[in-house]
């Protein structure tokens, strides 16, 4: 079975810009201490943004198509997930040996460890794909209802009652199978691209402007409300919208798709990236902490100042991640053909 070339290019696509997205906002500030800071919290106007920088709809989305065929599989997401935890338990000994505080070491941890996340629902989604996909072949696009209204109905007795907090927990499954079904979905033939664009962005920004939802679509360290952490009903009507962009381009991608190698490199180490790409900023950061803050890594992010030298140091990101991935790098036979790495 031939290899899907357009699920490449819109996974390479999404990992990529979602690790830009969090290497461009976040700093490891130094100061009297080492803690995270956003550039979100100084620039809330750039919050719209992350409307196109958070992916992990179009993660999910494209994970649900690969799955929709006979033989996917997921076996090969523990091996990597054993090697990036037994490598930072030795780098939490590293840390404590060198005179980190507790409380560093926690700023340090928090984002490295955010990809695991969505580690339980994505194993867990991938797990059960082949009932999923039969659900969606009886009930098509229609069985993502289900999770979808589950996720409406956290939200609306979470913010109603706030001693009702701990529900936001179940969101962390529901809001991800969502996106996950439409990509069984898509893979079936059972949507259109357009009407989801259309129905997920105006519900959205609907949710934003009358609800209690904030702009912006990342976690940003202080804020009283994230739409992330866990996710919301705002996030998963644009991650509704996301799918419906990313079907339409899907089906226009056609031979050209066909012709972009890059994409396949980056669309079979999608996993690995996303895991590893936290811990790419935060080594850098760490490697220079004894020279004090450095512009546009290790300073405040206050301006467009810092974001433009942020930029700058980009190919050293990608440079460590690389590495990063070449170290931990398992060996393994290569998939199936026929669909992603995923």
């Amino acid at each position: 079975m031939q290899r899907e070339r357009r699920i490449d290019v819109l996974l390479a696509t999404s990992v990529t810009v979602g690790i830009l997205g969090q290497w461009l906002a976040t700093s490891y500030v130094v100061t009297d201490d080492l803690h995270v800071a956003s550039l979100l919290t100084a620039l809330p106007e750039l919050a719209p943004a992350t409307w196109l920088l958070q992916t992990l709809p179009v993660f999910f989305f494209t994970s649900g198509y690969a799955h929709g065929g006979e033989g996917a599989s997921a076996a090969l997401r523990l091996r990597p997930t054993l090697t990036f935890l037994l490598a930072w338990g030795a780098g939490l000994t590293v840390l404590s040996v060198n005179g980190f505080s507790l409380a560093a070491i926690r700023e340090i941890l928090g984002p490295v460890l955010q990809p695991l996340w969505f580690l339980v629902p994505y194993l867990l989604l991938t797990a059960v794909a082949p009932w999923l996909r039969r659900a969606v072949l009886r009930y098509g696009w229609g069985t993502a209802l289900v999770p979808g209204v589950s996720v409406a109905l956290v939200d609306l007795a979470r913010f109603t009652w706030p001693e009702l907090g701990w529900l936001g927990s179940v969101n962390a499954i529901s809001a991800w199978a969502v996106p996950f079904l439409l990509g069984l979905a898509w893979r079936q033939g059972r949507i259109g691209g357009a009407w989801l664009l259309s129905v997920g962005g105006m519900f959205a920004a609907m949710l934003i402007a009358l609800g209690d939802y904030p702009v912006g679509m990342v976690d940003v360290p202080g804020a009283p409300v994230s739409n992330i952490a866990p996710p919301t009903t705002a996030l998963l009507a644009l991650g509704c919208a996301q799918c419906g962009l990313a079907a339409l381009a899907g089906d226009r991608l056609g031979r050209w798709a066909e012709d972009c190698r890059v994409a396949v490199l980056i669309s079979d180490a999608a996993f690995p990236l996303y895991l590893w790409h936290p811990t790419a900023l935060a080594l850098i950061s760490l490697a220079t902490v004894q020279l004090g803050p450095i512009a546009g890594l290790t300073s405040p992010p206050t301006s467009t100042t810092w974001l433009t030298l942020r930029i700058a140091w980009m190919p050293l990101c990608v440079m460590t991640l690389i590495g990063l991935l070449a170290l931990a790098r398992p060996r393994v036979p290569k998939p199936h053909a026929g669909h992603s790495s995923l």
